[in-house]
């Protein structure tokens, strides 16, 4: 069941990732309405990113702002990024390609889309290693794995687990972020409802992971995420995002950020680990074989 399971995500992760810029900048489009009543403020159930093609990346409605100095000097991944860590075969991009290597396979490239140098086989993206993602470079991933929303009985928070990397996170109803916040992979959430709109504040992160798998560079510490959850009808749910960072774009936002969602079944959420052991086999059994390495 496992293999079948790493199988059928390595397929879905090849489609995701075989376009990165067209799906950078393609909407997830909501699907038909549905006429089933609905409490706006109840945003339970078990969620999935659109269709394949379309849930790959947010749709990047507005450029990112330019980095501060500081921003350069700090934050850049200086090895570059890698588009597809389940593969990452390494080619010259002033070469021509290998005719032997197999359809499919990601490379790696000159530079990412923002220009950021990306051609090292060493390169970065979003829980290499079996890292934390953290959000919002969790959200690239959702067709490769449900999110389900869940309230508290006594309303006081909102759970968000996501099935890839089985992270999870808390949002603190009516109530500010701690005076004393202890900076962590996912930070500090303190929710609020406006009108039928969830608004999520996050700060607290501890800059140590990566703004997206599209961004050459992590987030420093100062970032600061804002979510806008709408329950649109009974099967679908739309997130806007807004990102801040002072000490990467000074003050200058990074807005433009949406996805839509549809209602799945409890039952499709599974378990789905990320395991060092796991990833080593795949490239020995796999990624070796492909490029033509023979591991003993």
């Amino acid at each position: 069941m496992r293999r079948c399971l790493y199988g059928v995500m390595f397929a879905l992760w090849t489609l995701l990732m075989f376009q990165p810029v067209l799906l950078a900048q393609k909407n997830s489009k909501p699907l038909a309405a549905s006429n089933e009543p609905f409490d706006p403020h109840d945003l339970t159930g078990t969620w999935i990113g659109g269709d394949v093609k379309g849930s790959g990346r947010w749709d990047n409605a507005t450029p990112e702002p330019p980095l501060t100095e500081w921003a350069k000097q700090h934050l850049l991944y200086k090895e570059g990024i890698s588009h597809d860590p389940l593969v990452g075969v390494l080619r010259d991009p002033q070469k021509p390609a290998n005719p032997d290597t197999p359809a499919g396979l990601r490379l790696f490239y000159k530079t990412d889309l923002y220009g950021v140098p990306a051609n090292d086989p060493g390169g970065e993206y979003p829980g290499k290693d079996c890292e934390p993602l953290a959000p919002p470079a969790m959200f690239d991933y959702t067709g490769l794995g449900s999110m389900e929303i869940f309230p508290t009985p006594d309303g006081s928070r909102i759970f968000q687990l996501f099935e890839y990397h089985r992270e999870w996170r808390t949002f603190w109803l009516n109530r500010e972020h701690p005076k004393d916040l202890d900076d962590t992979y996912e930070g500090d959430s303190a929710a609020r409802w406006d009108g039928d709109t969830l608004v999520v504040e996050t700060i607290g992160f501890n800059g140590k992971s990566m703004v997206s798998g599209v961004v050459g560079h992590r987030k420093s510490d100062a970032f600061r995420l804002v979510e806008r959850y709408r329950r649109v009808d009974h099967d679908h749910l739309q997130i806007e995002m807004t990102y801040y960072d002072p000490k990467a774009w000074g003050d200058k936002s990074w807005p433009g950020f949406k996805r839509y969602y549809s209602l799945t079944k409890p039952e499709n959420f599974q378990e789905f680990i990320c395991s060092p052991r796991e990833y080593m086999e795949y490239d020995k059994r796999v990624t070796d074989a492909a490029t033509g390495k023979h591991s003993k």
